[in-house]
């Protein structure tokens, strides 16, 4: 989303925006890293487009999937982080036919995060004390707020904290490709009849926090 992209993109140095489809573009540097920030828009669709483009003429070493997004685990509050140790697509059902919840064919249910990234930014948060949780963050095309959204999500995928509507197809498009993925969000609402009045008010704010936390992550990396 635009209030997600508009503060990361005032922070990249010598940047220079272009335009693919819908999709706004922005590459520039930052901390020695050519960085290129995608403003995809909301939604599986819109994502996978912006992470095809992205694989095929950037090709970049990682790509790092941010923004808001709506917690789910107890105990979860508004401007948390949560880390995606893998992700799902929870509103993929072929069962009928033979497949687990979540699954496509010749596809895994989920889509593991590379351990190495994920260390690097548990320990990044641990050292800048930021509030955060590691686990499942499911994707869907649905703002998902109700109690029996939730449940019926906790019954068919174990260990989720957060659902969202873009990580899942980035990270398929990132699985196919063979490129490394990561996930974070900060939480711009829990789940309940609050959240999308929080989501309104909290959206760039989380947007911010994410952006300042994924700038710091890119300063430290060397070589993985």
């Amino acid at each position: 989303m635009h209030a997600e992209c508009a503060y990361f993109r005032q922070q990249l140095e010598n940047s220079k925006d272009t335009q693919y489809l819908d999709i706004k573009i922005t590459q520039g540097m930052w901390s020695g890293h050519q960085v290129c920030l995608l403003e995809s828009g909301i939604g599986k669709v819109n994502a996978t487009l912006a992470t095809e483009w992205l694989a095929r003429e950037f090709k970049p070493d990682l790509i790092i999937n941010t923004g808001s997004a709506g917690g789910i685990k107890a105990g979860a509050q508004v401007g948390d982080f949560v880390f995606a140790d893998r992700v799902c697509h929870h509103d993929v059902d072929v069962s009928p036919i033979g497949f687990e919840f979540g699954e496509l064919p010749r596809l895994p249910v989920y889509y593991p995060i590379k351990s190495v990234w994920l260390q690097m930014l548990d320990q990044l948060a641990a050292t800048q004390r930021i509030s955060h949780h590691v686990g499942t963050i499911a994707s869907g095309e649905s703002f998902i707020y109700h109690d029996h959204q939730v449940a019926q999500i906790n019954s068919r995928f174990s260990d989720v904290i957060a659902c969202e509507m873009e990580a899942a197809a980035v990270a398929q498009v990132c699985y196919l490709h063979a490129i490394d993925c990561l996930v974070l969000r900060n939480l711009s609402d829990v789940a309940g009849d609050e959240a999308p009045l929080n989501f309104n008010q909290y959206i760039e704010q989380a947007g911010k926090k994410s952006t300042q936390l994924v700038l710091s992550f890119i300063a430290g990396i060397t070589s993985v």
